[in-house]
């Protein structure tokens, strides 16, 4: 396999031992994420094309690519490891789903929303988040530049 994930959470690409890496591009990285540069290694060998391939099995070369093993059960992810302390363990539990608005959506199908002000509230959702999104990608850039200089 070309690519494995360490326990620590880096990525190995056994392509950047091969002669073949050494040969093209030598000591020089050209992506940061280890799978697309695989992919992209393996592209310019001639040794994947995804051209003229179905989705399925463009899905299944890369999934040949991982080396990731199956989830154990059905609840793998989902749950929150409960160590000594019981307090941290409710902690990361009230984080999970915070994040992924648990709560809200519950408290929204308490009553019911009319389908328009459904609407205009996801559509100001929506905007919020990509508002969000813009502003920290402008406060990141302005801070790059402020680095530089």
């Amino acid at each position: 396999m070309f690519f494995s994930l360490l326990r620590s959470g880096e990525a190995q690409v056994g392509i950047l031992n091969s002669p073949l890496y050494a040969a093209r591009f030598g000591n020089r990285s050209m992506c940061s994420d280890p799978l697309k540069f695989a992919v992209q290694a393996l592209r310019k060998s001639g040794r994947l094309d995804f051209k003229h391939l179905t989705p399925a099995q463009v899905w299944a070369q890369r999934s040949a690519l991982l080396d990731l093993p199956p989830p154990a059960d059905a609840y793998a992810g989902r749950r929150i490891p409960v160590t000594m302390d019981l307090r941290s363990a409710f902690l990361k539990l009230s984080r999970r789903l915070q994040k992924n608005s648990v709560f809200r959506e519950w408290k929204l199908a308490v009553r019911h929303e009319k389908r328009g002000i459904k609407r205009s509230r996801l559509r100001s959702e929506r905007w919020r988040k990509r508002f969000a999104d813009e502003v920290r990608k402008k406060v990141q850039l302005v801070s790059t530049i402020r680095r530089r200089a």
